[in-house]
């Protein structure tokens, strides 16, 4: 592919229509075009265009002049060339060669070439928001699934230790399942033997410099979640199936013992049900734990495409699905009927894992980011009650105004308020002296200097409220940016909406 100067990229996005406003050019230098355009272009495109529907268009004479600039035409160029034009810049961007029309075309289709129509409101900074909001959002969410790695380690250690396990066991072979060649046993084994001479490590050198084993406690403490998890998955059935035991326990509300005695089969399979699917649960949670570390935008955790003209606008990664499943009549079953059963089943186990709430109510919710976050949260709150999960997470949406605004009065200075309370606690102190004053009325004695007395008092603590209460300052707090335009499209990647924050709790 052709490389671009940073000014040839704002050129570009001049092309695309999307909009600078003052000062944002400069910003553009900060941020990388790919992490920020590209990351979040599909939040704000309004329509998509293969190049069929390009050739279409240019043949109808539609949006010739649009073409012409997004694809930067030289005005020379009639229009009855413009087309193959257009096949040539998209075949020199892309590296492609062809000797002719037809092959251009056909390498075009083969990349899946599409180009994207953005609105007429498209902001630049409107990028650069959803690019720093995500960045903030997965800081906050890695530092809370680190806890689950962390606890997830913590079983995997104290499994072994209660279990008396030899300090070498994780280097021995004969601890692991070996018995499937699609069994990855082996390449645990070789991800701890790469443990091994990971000397960047402290505690891994120190036993090296001993020249003794490393234990199995410390080795499992290098191990990121989803390598942790793999680990676990390839020991040998029994030990693999303790340790997820011991985890659906941990992070959830049941409590399956490890004894089948005294159970039926019925019982004895719902709970391997159970555990199978608490297990796929920190497989994603695993593979989720990458993403945040490795910066990838999470809006779109688990669509694998998304066509905006399509019925059926994304198509998803996960769960895995069989290749040639059927139903119960041998109708073949696609991708996304299968998908739909296995995620009502997950919904379904959501509600046995953590109680039933608003949230796993529904039959049927996609595995997207509205499901992942969902599921950390209960994950978090059955082992930690006060955790801060929620609460972060909704100042970050209502910080960049995604979803949630704000929009409240506050006081600034609060200690001149208390100051004010006290004044006014004064005044609920002061009490006029009716009785006596009537009574010197009554008996025609002098009453008007204890009256102008008693009034002075009253009009000085009158004085100092309406002085004390002039320090007070009332804001009104309101988010520095305008209403996420593109709301309702997020909401279709993630799943995420208004009553998200109501329905988890």
């Amino acid at each position: 592919m052709n490389t671009n100067s940073t000014n040839k990229l704002i050129e570009i996005l001049d092309r695309k229509q999307i909009k600078f406003e003052k000062g944002e050019k400069p910003l553009f230098k900060k941020y990388s075009y790919y992490q920020v355009v590209n990351a979040y272009k599909d939040l704000f495109v309004k329509d998509i265009e293969y190049i069929d529907d390009i050739k279409n268009n240019i043949s109808n004479g539609t949006n010739i002049e649009f073409y012409r600039s997004a694809f930067k035409i030289k005005p020379d160029i009639e229009d009855k060339d413009l087309y193959e034009n257009i096949c040539n810049k998209i075949c020199d961007k892309y590296g492609l060669k062809a000797n002719n029309l037809k092959e251009k075309e056909a390498d075009i289709k083969q990349i899946k070439y599409h180009l994207h129509i953005y609105g007429k409101n498209a902001k630049y900074g409107d990028f650069v928001r959803m690019y720093k909001f995500e960045h903030e959002l997965r800081l906050m969410l890695l530092k809370y699934t680190l806890i689950i790695e962390e606890s997830m380690k913590n079983i995997f250690i104290s499994y072994l230790n209660d279990n008396n396990s030899p300090a070498d066991y994780l280097v021995n072979m004969d601890n692991y399942n070996t018995s499937s060649i699609r069994n990855k046993a082996f390449d645990t084994m070789k991800l701890i033997i790469g443990k091994y001479d990971n000397l960047k490590s402290k505690p891994i050198k120190r036993k090296r410099d001993q020249n003794i084993t490393v234990p199995y406690w410390i080795i499992i403490n290098e191990l990121a979640m989803n390598q942790t998890y793999y680990a676990i998955a390839n020991l040998k059935e029994e030990d693999s199936k303790g340790i997820f035991l011991r985890c659906t326990n941990f992070f959830t509300q049941l409590n399956i013992s490890s004894e089948n005695k005294g159970k039926n089969p019925k019982q004895i399979q719902k709970e391997k049900e159970q555990i199978n699917m608490f297990k796929t649960i920190l497989c994603y949670l695993g593979e989720f734990r990458n993403m945040l570390a490795h910066n990838q935008p999470i809006y779109c955790y688990n669509i694998d495409s998304f066509d905006i003209n399509k019925q059926v606008k994304f198509k998803y990664e996960l769960p895995k699905t069989k290749a040639n499943k059927s139903d119960r009549n041998g109708k073949k079953l696609s991708k996304m009927q299968q998908q739909i059963k296995i995620n009502a089943e997950l919904m379904y186990s959501l509600s046995e894992y953590f109680g039933k709430d608003n949230f796993n109510a529904n039959n049927y919710t996609n595995l997207n980011l509205s499901k992942i976050i969902y599921i950390l949260y209960k994950m978090l709150k059955n082992i930690d009650k006060n955790t801060n999960f929620y609460d972060e997470l909704k100042q970050i949406f209502i910080k960049y105004n995604i979803i949630l605004n704000i929009n409240y009065t506050e006081i600034e200075n609060v200690e001149s308020c208390l100051e004010l309370l006290e004044k006014v606690k004064q005044l609920d102190e002061f009490e006029l002296d009716n009785t006596k004053i009537i009574e010197d009325i009554e008996n025609k004695k002098a009453y008007k200097k204890n009256l102008k007395s008693q009034e002075k008092q009253f009009e000085g603590i009158k004085k100092e409220i309406i002085r004390q209460a002039n320090k007070v300052k009332v804001v009104i707090k309101k988010s520095k940016y305008v209403p996420f335009t593109e709301s309702k499209r997020y909401t279709q990647f993630t799943g995420i909406d208004y009553k998200f924050f109501n329905n988890i709790l």
